[in-house]
C-alpha cells in the first residue's frame, strides 16, 4: 500500500481530523480518545494489523538491564528486539521518518539494524542538581532514518531540555525515566507527518505531544499500569486542545 504524499505544513495551524480506523487485534484492548487510538498489548502482535502511518516517534527498551515495572530488559534481548522492530517500522511508514531513542551503550551495534545512512539527533538534557551533585549537560541519541532528508523534518539535529525545574522523575508517573515532554513536542510539531505511531508508549508522552501538535496518534503499550496512566494523560491533553479550539471559534 502506498502512503499519501506528505504535506509541508510550514508551521501552519493543524486541522483535527478523525483518527483512521484501525483493526483491533483479538489480544489487545483498544481505547480511542479524540485523534488518538491506543492499544494495550504486545506491539509485535498489534503492528501487523495497523494501517500505514506517516512517522514513528518512539523510545523502546534499550536492553541494558534497566529496571522496568514489568519488562525484562535483559541485554540478550537486543538483537531479537531490533531485528523485529526496525523492519516493521520501515514497513508501516513505507520508509518514512522514524525517530528511535537509543542508549549510547549500544552504539557499536547500530549499524547492524538501522538503515544505511541513518542520522543521530542529540536530545540534550540540562540536569537538575540532585543530592548536591553539580549540574551537568547530558544527551540521548535519537536514531533517524527516512527516504527523505532530516532537514525536511527538523530545523536542527539537536534539542536542549532544561530539566532543572522539571519534576518528571517524581509525582505520580509510574514510568521510572519518562521522556521530557518538550523533546517530543519539538519533534511532533516540526515533522510533516499528520499521524504518528509510538509502539512503546509508556506513560504516553509522545501521545500528549502529538495531540498538542494537532496530529493523529497511535500508541501501543503492554504494561497495564503504564497504559492506564497514558490514557489519562492523553485524555487530559485532548480536553485541553478541545477547550482551546472552542475558545478560538467563539472569539471569531
Amino acid at each position: 500500500m502506498t502512503l499519501p504524499a506528505l504535506a509541508n505544513n510550514d508551521h501552519a495551524p493543524h486541522i483535527h481530523r478523525a483518527a483512521p480506523s484501525y483493526q483491533q487485534p483479538s489480544t489487545a484492548e483498544k481505547v480511542v480518545i479524540g485523534p488518538a487510538t491506543l492499544f494495550r498489548g504486545d506491539c509485535f502482535a498489534v503492528m501487523p494489523d495497523l494501517a500505514p502511518v506517516e512517522a514513528v516517534v518512539t523510545d523502546p527498551p534499550y536492553c541494558i538491564g534497566f529496571r522496568y515495572r514489568s519488562y525484562d530488559d535483559s541485554p540478550s534481548k537486543y538483537d531479537s528486539l531490533m531485528s523485529r522492530l526496525v523492519p516493521e517500522l520501515r514497513r508501516l511508514t513505507n520508509d518514512g521518518p522514524c525517530f528511535v531513542w537509543q542508549s549510547p551503550l549500544k552504539a557499536d551495534q547500530w549499524h547492524k539494524y538501522f538503515p544505511k545512512g541513518f542520522r543521530i539527533i542529540a536530545a540534550c538534557k540540562l540536569m537538575p542538581n540532585l543530592n548536591g551533585k553539580q549540574t551537568c549537560l547530558s544527551w540521548d541519541p535519537v536514531i533517524f532514518w527516512s527516504r527523505g532528508r532530516l532537514r525536511d523534518e527538523l530545523r536542527r539535529d539537536w534539542f536542549v531540555s532544561d530539566l532543572q525545574p522539571w519534576d518528571g522523575y517524581q509525582g505520580g508517573n509510574p514510568v521510572p525515566c519518562p521522556r521530557p515532554l518538550d523533546q517530543l513536542t519539538h519533534i511532533c510539531q516540526s515533522i510533516r507527518a499528520k499521524n504518528i505511531l509510538d509502539p512503546f508508549m509508556g506513560s504516553g508522552t509522545t501521545g500528549v505531544a502529538a495531540v498538542l501538535a494537532g496530529k493523529q496518534f497511535v500508541g501501543i503499550e503492554q504494561d497495564p499500569v503504564y497504559f492506564k496512566y497514558a490514557c489519562e494523560r492523553i485524555r487530559t491533553a485532548w480536553q485541553s486542545v478541545s477547550r482551546r479550539d472552542a475558545n478560538t471559534r467563539s472569539t471569531r
